[in-house]
């Protein structure tokens, strides 16, 4: 290395050094839900992809501590609803943070219940459990999609610790850049 260069400082790796990076990564905010027999539970998740077009997989991340993964288990189906920009409360409920009880209202969706007021729900068949450290990534096999959400609807965002939302009217593509090669697979 020339004398004059020198490195940046790296921080050092621990999980709170780990969670400021990873929450840089804006991420949408969706709710699990799962009913066994008649009792319905749900989490908040926003480690939620998808995988595969062929076939249809996605996959969400549960704690080994969560409830509803317990549930899950013995189901074997889900859903994962994805929450508009007015839902901060229903999110901050199934995290266990709610400040106040929310009026949520389910309805009868293949996979599991649908979260009334959501943008969309994923309905999905259980198609692999893999142990990943602390948590258990569950890839599910698509079986069932909602209506799409009206045109202008936005979705909640989880970005550096805290909820935000799209303004209405504001959102649109990026603009191309001008002069750039842009490649892809």
């Amino acid at each position: 290395m020339h004398p004059s260069c020198t490195r940046p400082t790296m921080p050092e790796v621990t999980v709170g050094a780990f969670r400021r990076q990873a929450g840089l990564f804006a991420t949408g905010v969706c709710v699990v839900t799962v009913q066994h027999e008649h009792r319905i539970f749900g989490m908040t998740a926003n480690a939620f992809t998808s995988v595969s077009l062929a076939p249809l997989l996605v996959l969400v991340a549960f704690s080994d501590q969560a409830h509803t993964l317990t549930v899950l288990e013995e189901s074997g189906q889900f859903a994962i609803n994805l929450l508009s920009r007015e839902q901060e409360n229903v999110s901050r409920h199934f995290a266990g943070s709610a400040r106040s009880l929310p009026e949520i209202h389910f309805e009868p969706f293949s996979g599991g219940p649908r979260l009334v007021g959501s943008l969309a729900a994923i309905g999905c068949a259980v198609d692999q459990m893999v142990t990943a450290g602390d948590h258990r990534l569950v890839i599910g096999r698509v079986i069932a999609l909602s209506e799409p959400p009206a045109e202008g609807e936005r979705p909640l965002v989880f970005w550096r610790g805290a909820y935000w939302r799209l303004p209405a009217g504001a959102v649109g593509p990026a603009p191309a850049l001008e002069g750039e090669q842009i490649f892809f697979d």
